[in-house]
């Protein structure tokens, strides 16, 4: 199973867009920030493929933007 996920700041405006499976979401290791110190702060997303996911990473980062862009 594959998932979009955001994470969030206190204030509950998204800091990070991901892509992933298994654990990915819940541990900071392979990114370059920090996760939220709660799961509360981490929203999931899933989807029945990895390609389906992929398009709504794209779509999250596209609403949301990058800070190295």
């Amino acid at each position: 199973m594959f998932y979009t996920y955001l994470w969030l700041r206190e204030d509950g405006t998204p800091y990070y867009v991901g892509k992933g499976s298994g654990n990915r979401a819940f541990i900071s290791s392979a990114h370059g920030v920090h996760k939220p110190v709660t799961r509360e702060r981490i929203i999931v997303q899933n989807f029945e493929s990895e390609e389906d996911a992929f398009e709504a990473e794209k779509f999250l980062i596209a609403c949301y933007g990058r800070l190295d862009n």
